[in-house]
């Protein structure tokens, strides 16, 4: 098992400078002590280095659904950037459910450092029960107010719905559907608003039937596409505002005999595994994961150290950019 005097000498520094990185000091060499960290699998004893140091060297991170593919991708993204300065995550799921995350995190809170969270919800009390932990929180994904007192790292949703809308009406495309997410969820509130606020700037109104609005669930992504289709399906494409609903929308379409793209196009926010192997790859409005978890990471790290400082810093909030990633699942509306 690799020890830190291998790490040392794989980076080549001084085992000084590998502990200084360890304990959260911004390093000259951070770069070449991470690529030796990963490639030599060295894992600090965070226990022997909470007892010297008076910190567990952990972080607890807490998502809606850690089966999504976007989440996970997100958690693996945070783990890569904290295990290499010696720190390890704990996870948990909170069903979208704001007394599962004061449940999860009250347990926590005397073991971990800092917390990373994609909040189940947009309000007030999830802003104070934040504030009252005492520990250094990055929001992810959502934030839970306006102007929140915490760092905060997501992508530009509203863009991305334009992108899906623009690329929609491009193809000829007038009559759409869509399967939105929780609107206390300002992911879902804002991507529904802003996908048919495009449509609107185009001259397209959405039929009220069309409209769909429920959890970010498979499930309920399969039940939302079974009540269009019991609806008549008059409509030429649909837009799905998240991963997961899109695998169940595109079951009950398959299971109803309906082509992708012949008869409806199909489109939705987020990438997942299946999206590229299915017999019409899925066009998706794809954001980096892995890039949103290495930028959380990074700003939770850096309030780490800056705990003992006499001043902390401004908090962030980075909007990272999302893509419009074009396969196979929309086209021109079929003729009469």
């Amino acid at each position: 098992m690799a020890n830190i005097h291998d790490v040392a000498q794989a980076a080549g520094v001084s085992i000084a400078t590998v502990s200084r990185m360890l304990a959260g000091e911004n390093i000259r060499n951070r770069t070449a002590v991470e690529n030796a960290i990963s490639a030599l699998g060295y894992r600090p004893n965070a226990s022997a280095r909470g007892l010297r140091s008076g910190r567990h060297h952990t972080i607890a991170v807490i998502v809606p659904d850690i089966a999504n593919p976007y989440f996970a991708t997100l958690v693996r993204g945070i783990e890569e950037r904290v295990i290499a300065r010696g720190y390890r995550i704990i996870v948990a799921s909170s069903d979208e459910q704001f007394t599962a995350e004061t449940e999860v995190l009250g347990g926590l809170m005397d073991a971990v450092d800092a917390v990373a969270i994609v909040p189940a919800e947009a309000s007030e009390r999830t802003n104070l029960m934040l504030a009252e932990l005492g520990k250094p929180v990055v929001l992810i994904d959502r934030t839970v107010s306006d102007s929140p007192d915490f760092d905060l790292v997501h992508v530009d949703n509203a863009k991305g719905a334009r992108m899906a809308a623009e690329h929609l009406l491009s193809l000829g495309h007038r009559k759409i559907a869509i399967i939105s997410g929780r609107q206390e969820s300002l992911p879902g509130q804002v991507r529904h608003t802003a996908f048919i606020e495009a449509l609107a700037a185009a001259g397209v109104e959405i039929d009220p039937g069309n409209i769909k609005i429920g959890e970010f669930t498979r499930a309920f992504g399969q039940s939302a596409a079974s009540e269009l289709i019991d609806g008549g399906l008059d409509f030429t494409a649909v837009f799905v505002g998240n991963n997961t609903m899109a695998q169940g929308a595109l079951l009950s379409f398959h299971e109803a005999g309906i082509t992708i793209p012949e008869r409806l196009s199909f489109i939705c926010f987020d990438d997942f595994d299946l999206a590229e192997l299915l017999p019409a790859p899925v066009t998706v409005i794809s954001r980096p994961a892995i890039a949103e978890g290495h930028a959380a990471a990074d700003l939770l790290l850096a309030r780490i150290q800056a705990l003992d400082a006499a001043e902390q810093p401004a908090f962030r909030h980075l909007i990272l950019p999302v893509q419009l990633t074009v396969r196979q699942s929309c086209a021109a509306p079929a003729g009469p």
